[in-house]
């Protein structure tokens, strides 16, 4: 038996949690070993058949409290952290798909009837602004140099004052008339700022800088190939090297002066690597965990998920990388050597999940595509 699960045991046990203290939700503790489940709910609105939809949107956990979306409800969803209390919502137009951005005493969004949001914090019953795009955008806001940077999925990108929800630039993307449009996926990236640019992706698979002050194109190159070559997942910069990919493939590092291919790959996804430490790690369209050398782009380790499904962007934490499966289930993945280290199997089909968990502190937050959202903490032997 592992020993999370020898842990469930003594709890179920004993009926109590023992030695453990699980309301020490904030740092300096870490995620530094397997965890276990201190809550879960369902969240509000009407039932939806996981079949049917998934919940992409990433949480955002804040303070004491978690911010969400979901595919149930028309709202930003804020959630208490220690028991899944429901504590209030700020109202949207449709179902909120990507994850919020707070700052200062302001946090905005967008919802996937194609609007960006800002409220103040304290206050939902008003927003500051709001700027309609005219078409669906389920990617996370990008918030830099004090405007906000938008993708919609009809291949347009938009820059808003921060403070206002001012237009201050739009560019609409001209697709490649080679490109098959009646294929795209139904997705677009978050903008990414680098430098005094914004790098930007299209279901065509073209990747752009475009001037972060008017949105003029600064330069232009084709990264994404085969049957979808959309670009879903957000690039990741890194010093001057660009690290994107297509929805089916490749993956590559560009120079972002000469946009020269420094190293290749034949595989792509949805979801956005994350850099960490001299390593790419990067969940694959096909199910797999790669830690790659950010240098050479040599494969370190890989670790097969089974699932055949895209996972979602890894998040690093102290005892390894946490991932979901869109046909799975969330796990932990040594760092060193790719072996699995502990996953969550509840006992019943889950229905995936396609956001990457939220961490903070010893404690994660995972949202399934059945709209369940289940915290996971480290115990805490005091």
């Amino acid at each position: 038996m592992s020993d999370w699960l020898s842990i469930m045991g003594l709890l179920s046990a004993t009926g109590g949690w023992g030695p453990y203290d699980l309301t020490a939700l904030a740092p300096p503790e870490s995620f530094d070993s397997p965890p276990v489940v201190n809550w879960s709910i369902r969240l509000p609105g009407p039932r939806l058949s996981s079949a049917t939809h998934t919940e992409p949107g990433q949480p955002l956990i804040y303070g004491g409290e978690i911010f969400v979306g979901s595919a149930r409800e028309d709202a930003l969803v804020v959630i208490d952290r220690t028991n899944g209390t429901v504590l209030r919502r700020y109202p949207a137009s449709a179902p909120v798909h990507g994850a919020p951005v707070v700052s200062g005493e302001q946090i905005y969004f967008a919802d996937s009837g194609g609007a960006t949001w800002c409220y103040d914090l304290d206050n939902v019953d008003q927003s500051r602004w709001r700027h309609d795009s005219g078409a669906p955008i389920l990617s996370p806001v990008t918030l830099d140099g004090g405007r906000v940077f938008v993708a919609n999925v009809d291949n347009s990108v938009y820059a808003l004052e921060a403070q206002t929800g001012a237009l201050v630039w739009r560019h609409g993307h001209r697709l490649d008339p080679a490109r098959e449009v009646e294929l795209s996926l139904y997705g677009a990236p978050a903008p990414v700022p680098h430098d005094d640019t914004v790098i930007v992706g299209f279901s065509d698979g073209a990747l752009l800088a475009l001037r972060a002050d008017d949105g003029t194109p600064v330069w232009s190159r084709r990264v994404g190939e085969g049957l979808y070559p959309d670009i879903i997942a957000a690039p990741v910069v890194r010093g001057e090297e660009i690290i994107a990919s297509g929805f089916m493939e490749p993956m590559i590092a560009l120079d972002s002066e000469h946009q020269m291919v420094r190293w290749r790959h034949d595989f792509g996804g949805p979801s956005r690597a994350v850099e960490s430490g001299g390593r790419i790690a990067h969940g694959g369209g096909d199910g797999v965990l790669r830690a790659i050398d950010s240098v050479t782009g040599d494969v370190i380790w890989e670790w097969d998920s089974k699932t055949e499904s895209a996972l979602t962007s890894p998040v690093m934490t102290s005892a390894g990388w946490l991932v979901g499966a869109a046909a799975g289930t969330v796990s932990l993945i040594d760092g060193e050597d790719g072996t699995l280290l502990w996953h969550y199997d509840p006992g019943y089909f889950l229905a995936g999940v396609s956001s990457a968990p939220a961490v903070d502190g010893h404690q994660a937050v995972v949202l399934t595509n059945a709209g369940n959202l289940i915290s996971f903490v480290v115990p805490v032997e005091r």
